[in-house]
């Protein structure tokens, strides 16, 4: 039996292509969490859609891995530009993930995760560069690098330029550094893969409703042709 990926998006739009493309489809929820599971590109996968925010991508994850033995989790999705070059519908590979609202200073430095001890997890090379290969056949600019999580939409540039000047990150979200955390503790190989949907500025409520839907969309393509790499 091959192994079987985990594949996690925030919102009903980063998921929408991904589940009616499955073969031998069977559901089952866990709490309000509804899961997919059978075939996607010759891989055995189990699809949700977590909800925004950390907890509720953490609690996905965690799932996946003990309920569905999931060996590895790709997180799927958008996320806002905090490098000035990225325009809508580039896209972020995360080479590692921080928690820019993790924070027990002044006895540890911004980010710092107790009990794992580090302020950025790693993800899993190999989902990472098949990732960063899979956009770029797709015409995509990438960019590789930090990618931020916090329970917030940031829409500020203030807010947006300490986190990047802070951790160097390139993009932020709502869930990828929680995936990678919870993954990092089993021992699970992790990926987090995100398309911008705006820059995380004064104008981003305004961009991410126009971009977010295309933006998931590609991403989710991404996915797809890096299944039978991991």
């Amino acid at each position: 039996m091959t192994e079987r990926i985990g594949i996690i998006g925030a919102m009903e739009s980063e998921v929408a292509t991904l589940i009616p493309a499955l073969e031998d489809h069977k559901e089952q929820t866990i709490g309000i969490v509804v899961y997919h599971v059978g075939k996607l590109n010759g891989r055995e996968v189990v699809v949700a859609r977590s909800g925004v925010g950390k907890v509720n991508a953490a609690m996905t994850a965690a799932e996946m891995i003990r309920t569905f033995g999931a060996k590895a989790i790709v997180n799927t999705g958008v996320a806002g530009a905090l490098e000035e070059t990225l325009d809508p519908e580039d896209a972020v590979i995360a080479t590692d993930l921080v928690q820019h609202d993790y924070d027990t200073t002044p006895f540890d430095p911004p980010g710092f995760v107790s009990g794992v001890g580090r302020i950025k997890i790693p993800a899993d090379p190999k989902i990472s560069a098949a990732a960063a290969q899979a956009a770029r056949e797709l015409g995509m600019r990438v960019l590789e690098g930090t990618i931020a999580s916090g329970d917030q939409f940031i829409s500020d540039g203030k807010k947006k330029e300490w986190i990047r000047k802070t951790f160097g990150a390139f993009a932020c979200e709502m869930e990828g550094a929680a995936i990678a955390h919870v993954c990092f503790l089993y021992g699970v190989r992790c990926g987090v893969i995100r398309t911008i949907s705006d820059r995380a500025d004064g104008k981003a409520d305004v961009d991410f409703p126009s971009f977010a839907e295309h933006a998931a969309a590609l991403n989710a393509e991404i996915v797809r042709r890096v299944l039978p790499q991991i």
